[in-house]
């Protein structure tokens, strides 16, 4: 009996544990998720120019700032860190996809790469809502189970 009352209980420890983790996981990749809606949907594909790569101190990464082209007609830069490549040159034309007028939400690449990042972040989201319904059916019958052993 005691061996039971142990198994169930940390079956419902375990249970919990993945609601929670579901729970945290599912509000950060709604986020992301609906920052890839709009890229995808309204987001507009413009060259971006490498203007300027320097070394992080301490570390193994670049500091990459990207100019491109903004709605109004002027520049804006976009900083981002980059692993140590040397596919990147200053002066190379790069694809940078912007939203049409916010000018700070970006993602470097093509439309098809904002494609397979909204697909990405769906799924995340998908299998998220799955571990928290596992979670939440385990709970359950955990419960269930410790409230009809005694």
């Amino acid at each position: 009996m005691d061996m039971v009352i142990l198994v169930l209980s940390a079956f419902l420890l375990a249970g919990g544990c993945l609601l929670l983790f579901g729970l945290m996981c599912f509000s950060g990749e709604r986020r992301a998720l609906s920052e890839a809606r709009e890229l995808q949907e309204t987001g507009v594909e413009v060259p971006a120019v490498l203007v300027a790569l320097e070394p992080l101190v301490r570390t193994d990464t670049l500091r990459a700032c990207y100019e491109y082209p903004t709605a109004g007609g002027s520049h804006a830069r976009h900083v981002t860190g980059v692993g140590p490549n040397p596919l990147h040159v200053v002066g190379e034309t790069y694809s940078l996809v912007r939203l049409p007028r916010v000018a700070n939400k970006v993602h470097m690449g093509t439309m098809a790469a904002v494609r397979k990042e909204r697909g990405d972040r769906e799924r995340y989201v998908r299998h998220a809502v799955w571990m928290m319904v596992s979670g939440s059916t385990a709970c359950a019958m955990a419960v269930t189970g410790l409230v009809l052993v005694p």
